[in-house]
């Protein structure tokens, strides 16, 4: 198979997305697929230079548009580099052979419409693997206003969708949302993401461990919270729970590294003067089972108005490293549904803190509970999210389309001549 991905971040960027897809589409590679990606010259952190614009990774051609690598935090123009990025990845797209199957991911938002224009000018299957929801995180976490325009792009999103052959999403949260948006069911597949299960094992977080060493960590019980904290992820009840367990003997809560919403725990543990914190940079995935392992309880939060629209994928490498997890989020979601599946930690809504200070009080020193729940989260991860697993997932789902030949208007090896727009977006 011919395949050809799009997004914004690919390898050598260690953002979420871009190492998904760097594993998946060695995984691929591996199989037999004739891989090429299109993706951006920028690094995700601000900062990095500009990549080089043709690059050869293992068996994996990567081609790089020009970004104009702003920061983050000047919206204005990272909607301007959004766009920027649509046309050249178009451009790019348009240029190269034809391939089997078109895959984009969901950054920038919306390339799920520009995959739909793609596969019916290029004649070729096209799969959106959708990992957040947009406009509508955008319009929850209100960096969009809720009115006429917005719900256009929302009907252009979910039009695009009914559109493509494929949208692979990673939480069957997500994909109860789209099916009662609209997105034809038979449209969309659930994979969950993943860790590297060879890469990742459980260590014991006592002196042994280089990363609890390194930092201090060895003799403390250590509560974690692993990768990106951004909004849509829960504050609030996590600045209660560290306020109420700054008391607590021993316990030791670490933020490991970055994300949009860290200032806000950064003001109050300045602000409280709290001890019991600590701030380490992002670790790199040769780290990252010393990391991950350093903890005795992880933490992963969500914002309860952010049920189908994102599925933090923090929770399977935690998984692979036998450690068990609190999650502060809703009860529907796909993080909130695996742990009660795999017992392997603790789940308790938003705004609930004493039911989360009473989990943290009752395992400090429960070993024996927190290894059960850990082994069973390991135990869970080898049979439904090691990264072979997904990735023959990924396999059986193109290979299907693939053979199927299914065009963008949805017939069975045709394709359409004409692109039909949905109503109120033309």
């Amino acid at each position: 198979m011919r395949l050809l991905f799009v997004n914004r971040y690919a390898y050598p960027d260690t953002s979420a997305t871009a190492q998904m897809l760097t594993e998946l589409t060695e995984e691929l590679d591996r199989r037999g697929a004739v891989v090429t990606i299109v993706s951006g010259d920028a690094f995700y952190l601000d900062g990095a230079g500009p990549l080089a614009p043709h690059e050869r990774y293992k068996g994996i051609t990567i081609r790089r548009v020009q970004s104009l690598s702003v920061s983050r935090r000047r919206l204005r123009w990272r909607a301007v580099d959004c766009v920027l990025f649509y046309l050249l990845a178009a451009w790019t797209v348009m240029r190269l052979p034809r391939p089997d199957c078109l895959i984009v991911m969901s950054d920038p938002p919306l390339l799920s419409v520009l995959a739909a224009f793609l596969g019916w000018v290029k004649r070729c299957p096209s799969v959106c693997w959708l990992q957040d929801v947009f406009p509508d995180i955008a319009i929850r976490i209100r960096v969009l206003p809720d009115g006429f325009a917005t719900g256009g792009l929302q009907r252009l999103a979910r039009w695009s969708m009914n559109r493509l052959d494929r949208t692979i999403v990673v939480g069957r949260c997500m994909q109860r949302h789209l099916a009662s948006q609209g997105v034809q069911a038979s449209r969309l597949t659930y994979i969950p993401n993943w860790a590297d299960g060879a890469c990742i094992h459980s260590l014991e977080p006592a002196a042994g461990n280089e990363f609890a060493v390194a930092h201090g960590l060895v003799g403390q019980f250590v509560v974690m919270y692993s990768g990106n904290f951004g909004l849509v992820h829960e504050v609030e009840t996590l600045l209660r729970l560290l306020r109420v367990t700054a008391s607590l003997e021993r316990v030791v809560f670490c933020f490991v590294g970055h994300g949009a919403s860290l200032h806000e725990i950064k003001e109050a543990v300045f602000r409280e003067g709290w001890r019991h914190v600590r701030f380490l940079p992002f670790q790199s995935k040769a780290w990252l089972q010393w990391s991950l392992s350093a903890a005795h309880v992880h933490v992963i939060t969500l914002r309860s108005d952010m049920t189908g629209l994102s599925v933090p994928s923090k929770l399977y490498g935690i998984m692979a490293a036998g450690r068990p997890v609190l999650f502060i989020g809703p009860e529907t979601s796909e993080t909130a549904m695996v742990i009660h599946e795999a017992r392997c930690g603790y789940v308790v809504r938003p705004g609930d803190v004493r039911g989360a200070e009473q989990i943290l009080r009752r395992v400090l020193g429960n070993d024996q509970e927190l290894h059960a729940k850990g082994q069973a989260g390991r135990n869970y991860f080898d049979r439904y999210c090691d990264r072979p697993i997904a990735a023959a997932g990924f396999w059986r789902v193109l290979s299907e389309v693939v053979t199927k030949g299914v065009g963008t208007d949805g017939a069975r090896g045709q394709h359409s001549s004409r692109m039909a727009f949905p109503r109120g977006t033309t």
